[in-house]
């Protein structure tokens, strides 16, 4: 791979051109059809450099190409222009540009901009260490910055809010702050809020006394007393029916609460700990979270980010899951090939960290102990929603060729890079591209590419 360049622009065919023809000479490359797409992209992507056009609706490239600067300024900049003028080129290359080019280009001369570019270019030290906190490991900046504020916090006894989507592993963080914590060789209890009967909530949380219920033969100890001096989990804490909330609020401020049944208070001395996938500021917004209980349990909030928006931890993630999971394939040396690697970094993980454990799983029963391939993680779930249509496409856009030619020659482009990317296999190539093995044979006959 020769670099991993961003390309933005509005205008949907030349963008996917760009996307088609850059990759064909090496480089890896990430599309955006407006600056606050390419700003979400350059944050979670290691990019060397941004292609961006200047006229873009909303912010348009020069505010970019300033933005862009502030969070890497390392990174280079190509303006290009319908418009070009020498003030526009000035002012450009004052806020930082690299160079700029003028529409209409051809894929070449951007090549050899860039050429020239990776030439000059000191190349970028990449930080390829990786980081472990208890069970957890990464790679990516975001991962290592949420480590530190952790280690920061982990040690004091203030309430932590955990945010994140299912499967980013919140339980994972909470056993390392209390790991951390003056409490570690205390009890760490975990319990999840979710789906449970109000009346069975408040037991398990709080316990209840002989005689409370039918059933109720002997007192019982709740979680909390359970966790007394530890650390306790409330995870789906935003499950909790708002009547009980009143409940958990007493055990927060006072480090105190009845049994169900019971009369005398119980006090108990423990570090809380939450986590949600909900926005719980929404949830008091709409009635059904108390807002002084938000507030109390918000004292200090870490959020997880999802593992879409840090794929430099898919590889790492994935070695890890095959040591810990070696006991499928009787301990052997299991290997995952690039081909499979790449199904895994492309795929969008709706299911987050636990999803690529899961795939993992599967694929070492599937090996045999040997090298892990792409039939072996295949077939990965998709969104269940389709993703937006392009915006703004209109037909002055579209090249002097008419609509039919113009589709063809993108989907002739897109087949091509598919099977060099599959060395020639055209069954991954079909996976690949989403089609049946049947339907890439007659495209391939139909815009003659030959049978490797």
């Amino acid at each position: 791979m020769r670099g991993r360049i961003l390309v933005v622009d509005d205008e949907p065919l030349k963008r996917i051109t760009l996307q088609i023809e850059l990759s064909e000479h090496g480089f890896e490359v990430y599309e955006a059809a407006d600056a606050l797409t390419a700003r979400r992209i350059f944050e979670s992507q290691p990019i060397d450099v941004v292609v961006s056009d200047v006229r873009m609706p909303g912010m348009n490239g020069l505010e970019l190409l300033a933005a862009l600067k502030q969070i890497r300024p390392e990174v280079e900049v190509i303006l290009m222009t319908a418009y070009a003028t020498v003030d526009t080129a000035v002012l450009a290359i004052k806020r930082g540009a690299y160079d700029y080019i003028t529409k209409p280009f051809t894929t070449q001369e951007l090549l050899a901009k860039l050429d020239r570019l990776f030439a000059t270019r000191t190349p970028l030290e990449a930080d390829t260490q990786v980081e472990t906190l208890g069970r957890l490991v990464a790679r990516s900046a975001s991962m290592k910055r949420l480590f530190a504020q952790l280690r920061a916090v982990a040690d004091t006894d203030r309430t932590i809010l955990l945010c994140g989507e299912s499967g980013t592993g919140k339980e994972l963080f909470a056993e390392a702050i209390h790991q951390l914590s003056r409490r570690a060789d205390k009890p760490f209890i975990r319990f999840s809020c979710a789906a449970l009967q109000p009346t069975v909530l408040e037991s398990e949380l709080f316990g209840h006394a002989k005689g409370a219920f039918t059933g109720a033969h002997r007192q019982k100890a709740g979680r909390f007393e359970l966790a007394d001096g530890g650390t306790i989990l409330l995870d789906e804490v935003d499950d909790i029916p708002t009547d009980l909330q009143v409940k958990l609020l007493r055990v927060v401020e006072q480090q105190e609460f009845e049994r169900v049944g019971g009369e005398d208070p119980v006090r108990v001395d423990v570090r809380l700990i939450c986590a949600t996938k909900s926005d719980l500021l929404q949830l008091v917004k709409e009635g059904r979270f108390r807002e002084d209980l938000y507030y109390r349990l918000n004292v200090i909030s870490l959020c997880i980010p999802p593992l879409r928006e840090r794929p430099e931890d898919i590889p790492v993630l994935a070695g890890h899951f095959l040591k810990k999971h070696a006991a499928l394939v009787g301990d052997a040396q299991v290997s995952i090939s690039p081909h499979a690697l790449d199904e895994l970094m492309r795929h969008t993980w709706p299911g987050n960290v636990r999803e690529l454990e899961h795939v993992l799983e599967r694929a070492l029963a599937f090996c045999g102990g040997k090298e892990i391939r792409p039939e072996h993680v295949l077939p990965l779930g998709r969104w269940t929603t389709e993703p937006p249509p392009p915006a703004g496409l209109e037909l002055t856009e579209l090249s002097k060729l008419g609509l039919t030619e113009t589709v063809a020659d993108i989907e002739r482009r897109l087949i091509l890079m598919a099977l060099r990317q599959c060395n020639g296999n055209q069954a991954r190539a079909a996976q690949k591209l989403g089609i049946p093995r049947t339907t890439l044979r007659d495209k391939m006959a139909k815009y003659n590419i030959p049978v490797s």
